[in-house]
């Protein structure tokens, strides 16, 4: 972090190759910010590169105050939620993506992220059965394996609100996971919270590879 900050006061100070190197240390895990949301793959680098276009031009009055991990993940929230507005059939509507999740705005659509074991399929299409808020802070914790305190930091919100998006969205995914499960024929449908987190955490490790060169 202390490279980071370093990186970024040469940015501010106009050093164009301080500043790819920055955008470059957290060009990768954008790319997973966006990867499970999208309604089509193709989209993924155009979100990625319009988060770091905007960062660029927002750069001289960014006032340092917060990470730039916060600063981008402010601009890649924004980038994500006027992508699901204008290309969901609720694009009228105002969306509240406490709520809402992105099957729910397009069903027939899914990311190429893929798992071999059944299991860890029905996680990865369940995170976009949840709303879009707790699908964020499933993900950056286990697809991406931030602590809480990172969590806080890139979202810009208290630990404790982190916690409750946790238990919540876990709730809420395991209910999904299991429903999904239920219909293949599983003969344990239902996974305790503990399975349910091994799984994700189990997914990262399946599905690293299938995106990173993006």
């Amino acid at each position: 972090m202390d490279d980071e900050a370093e990186l970024l006061a040469a940015w501010r100070r106009g050093d164009k190759h301080a500043g790819s190197r920055l955008i470059a240390a957290r060009g990768r895990e954008i790319t997973w910010f966006f990867r499970n949301k999208v309604f089509h793959e193709d989209a993924v680098a155009d979100l990625v590169s319009q988060t770091f276009l905007r960062a660029v031009a927002a750069k001289t009055t960014f006032a340092g105050e917060t990470s730039f991990r916060r600063f981008v993940y402010a601009i890649a929230h924004n980038v994500l939620r006027e992508y699901l507005r204008a290309r969901s059939k609720r694009a009228r509507e105002q969306l509240d993506f406490g709520t809402v999740c992105v099957s729910e705005l397009e069903p027939r659509s899914l990311s190429s992220l893929h798992a071999d074991k059944r299991e860890l399929q029905a996680v990865l299409e369940a995170l976009r059965e949840v709303p879009v808020d707790d699908q964020i802070v499933l993900e950056l914790k286990y697809l991406e394996g931030l602590s809480g305190s990172e969590l806080a930091d890139a979202l810009g919100i208290p630990e404790g609100t982190v916690r409750g998006r946790i238990a919540r969205g876990l709730q809420r995914l395991r209910e999904r996971v299991a429903a999904r499960l239920e219909r293949q024929g599983a003969a344990e449908a239902t996974p305790t919270l503990e399975t349910l987190a091994l799984w994700a955490q189990e997914v990262r490790a399946r599905v690293r590879g299938q995106g990173d060169g993006a």
